[in-house]
């Protein structure tokens, strides 16, 4: 294995492309200063050099020297998924980044990688290295080995073989804006930690969802006769639309589960366990067992 490595090594210093397992998807790549490679790079995936491509580094100070006045946030982020399946995208300096590469933007996506080999291979390089999927642009991500297209990888200089634990895209962040965006949910959960969903179905003829954050709690109702999903998630989608925020923006959720209305209990506490199930958040401050309904208890938020 150390003779691939040094290959791959070797590859992208004399400025090949190589194709190389990353934690949660094969990658291919190219250092990030030859603009030739990253040319030969985009041709080989048919990209549009319009589409931004995303960067891996080996630590944070390898990143800093390329991004613009890193906010508190994107410098958070950093300390705590990395290394790890969180692509951030920030500010950058353009000087510094060819322009296909922030796809002639001002931003740049860049994530340091949880994998020894590819750490290795871009701390012997010394510059950070481009890290699309290995795939023709549109194509299916591979995430084994035996994925790889045959076909792409004749066209590059060196495949490198190896395993992906994640198997699972990166999770992007969008810190360019303020408040920051998730732009894909991946391998990584982000959310906000002062967002709370509460859901409270337990009386005969009304619903009420709410959205606690720290600064205020919004609240919307409906009066029925009848309780059903079609009814709760679209109450929910809504209020949170209303405040800029989305399901990915929910750090928990709490659910009445007893006493009141079975049927509308069963809908608020199946919606509730569903949810977090979903976006792997707490429900009435537990992941496992999911919550389950309660009888003849005063505390309707009790799980």
């Amino acid at each position: 294995m150390k003779h691939v490595i040094q290959q791959a090594i070797q590859t992208l210093k004399q400025g090949g492309i190589v194709i190389f397992p990353t934690d949660t998807a094969f990658g291919i790549g190219c250092r990030i200063d030859d603009k030739n490679a990253v040319d030969r790079l985009f041709r080989i995936r048919k990209r549009p050099v319009t589409q931004a491509t995303p960067v891996l580094v080996v630590s944070i100070a390898m990143a800093l020297p390329y991004l613009d006045s890193p906010s508190d946030i994107v410098r958070h982020f950093m300390k705590t998924y990395w290394p790890g399946a969180l692509t951030i995208i920030t500010p950058c300096h353009k000087d510094l980044i060819y322009s296909p590469i922030r796809g002639g933007g001002e931003t740049v996506g860049i994530r340091m990688p949880d994998h020894s080999d590819i750490l290795h291979v871009i701390h012997e390089v010394g510059v950070p290295v481009l890290g699309p999927s290995a795939n023709i642009h549109g194509e299916n991500t591979p995430f084994r080995f035996e994925d790889l297209d045959p076909a792409l990888s004749l066209l590059v200089d060196f495949v490198m073989p190896g395993v992906c634990k994640e198997k699972r895209a990166s999770t992007v962040v969008d810190c360019s804006v303020d408040p920051y965006i998730v732009i894909r949910q991946g391998a990584v959960k982000i959310g906000r930690p002062d967002v709370i969903l509460k859901i409270d179905s337990s009386h005969i003829k009304q619903t009420v969802v709410s959205i606690i954050t720290d600064k205020a709690v919004f609240e919307k109702k409906i009066v029925s006769q009848f309780h059903t999903s079609q009814q709760v998630l679209p109450m929910i989608e809504s209020l949170l639309s209303e405040h800029n925020l989305t399901l990915t923006d929910v750090a928990s959720i709490e659910v009445a589960s007893g006493p009141g209305s079975f049927t509308g209990l069963r809908v608020g506490v199946a919606i509730a366990n569903a949810l977090g199930l979903l976006l792997d958040i707490p429900v009435n401050g537990k992941k496992t067992p999911v919550v389950s309904l309660q009888y003849g208890e005063s505390d309707r938020w009790n799980g």
